[in-house]
């Protein structure tokens, strides 16, 4: 029997996936069932470590209200609304930038479009957001460059510019709502690992990088099933794309410096529980290491749904 496994996932991941699976091994499908008017309420918490700035640790938690303004069978629009975000830790909490930012997007309501299969396809009010977020970056960079020589301000105001263009800030501000809707519309055989070579945008930078993404059902019953997900970046094309990074701000790297740069390794593991009866993930756990060398960054989210619409 054959199956096709499908999925856009967390950063607008493209992939197709033939696969064979037995005629008796049994198989979830990550099917959604929102209708215009539901609404519901997630709770997203994000914990971030940096072994080699300490002082960037932090954990934050938001609230996100979204209301189903439109469904049909061929797309889904939502109203994806966050409420205030509270800081534990770190000095973020305290950075009068990172308040004023903050400021500038309060308020602001995503306006989420999801594809015929559920998966996140682009934001309808995407100009808008971009501008806001925009205004949001330029209260932090301007505040940043203030406290720079003269001289150096506009080169480092001009290298923000390039390292962070429009489709990078909307990726950052939809991540989320792409983690939680990554698997809808998926097909996979229970207890069977799918692997599949896909692209996924580069979450240090702009551009893209090769991956591979394994896929595993561990558990279905009649209410819920239970998967988890597995995402190997290329070494090769992170080192690359870092060369890159580097020299958009402006430094020249030479292939002796390069050379001592110390290997990048990034991987994302996530698992998700599926809650069948209303067509909507319960919890997604997804934690991203980033290790070079002896230096290690972890994020981690927690998507949690406290508030499931009525069925």
């Amino acid at each position: 029997m054959k199956r096709v496994c499908r999925l856009f996932a967390c950063l607008h991941v493209v992939a197709v996936a033939a696969i064979g699976t037995s005629a008796s091994a049994q198989e979830v499908t990550i099917a959604s069932r929102l209708r215009a008017g539901d609404e519901f309420r997630l709770e997203i918490t994000r914990v971030r470590t940096n072994s080699s700035r300490p002082q960037q640790d932090a954990k934050t938690s938001t609230a996100i209200d979204v209301r189903v303004v439109s469904a049909s069978a061929e797309s889904t629009t939502l109203d994806w609304t966050p409420g205030a975000t509270t800081v534990e830790g770190g000095q973020l909490g305290q950075d009068p930038l990172f308040l004023a930012a903050s400021q500038v997007v309060n308020g602001a309501v995503l306006q989420i479009k999801l594809n015929t299969n559920g998966q996140y396809s682009g934001l309808v009010n995407e100009a808008e957001i971009s501008s806001k977020l925009q205004r949001a970056i330029d209260v932090i960079v301007n505040g940043v460059a203030a406290k720079l020589p003269l001289e150096q301000r506009t080169g480092f105001q001009a290298s923000v510019g390039r390292m962070l263009p429009p489709p990078v800030v909307i990726a950052s501000a939809t991540r989320e709502a792409q983690m939680y809707f990554g698997l809808n519309g998926i097909t996979c055989a229970v207890g069977q690992a799918v692997e599949v070579d896909i692209e996924q945008p580069n979450p240090l930078g702009s551009g893209v990088i090769p991956a591979t993404l394994s896929i595993r059902a561990e558990s279905v019953t009649s209410d819920s099933a239970v998967l988890s997900t597995r995402t190997t970046y290329d070494n090769a094309a992170l080192l690359r794309l870092t060369r890159a990074l580097i020299e958009q701000s402006g430094a020249a790297v030479s292939a002796e410096v390069l050379a001592r740069v110390p290997p990048v390794k990034l991987d994302d593991d996530a698992r998700y529980v599926f809650d069948r009866t209303i067509g909507l993930m319960r919890q997604v756990n997804v934690t991203r290491r980033v290790t070079a060398g002896t230096t290690q960054r972890l994020d981690s989210w927690e998507i949690r749904l406290t508030q499931a619409p009525p069925r």
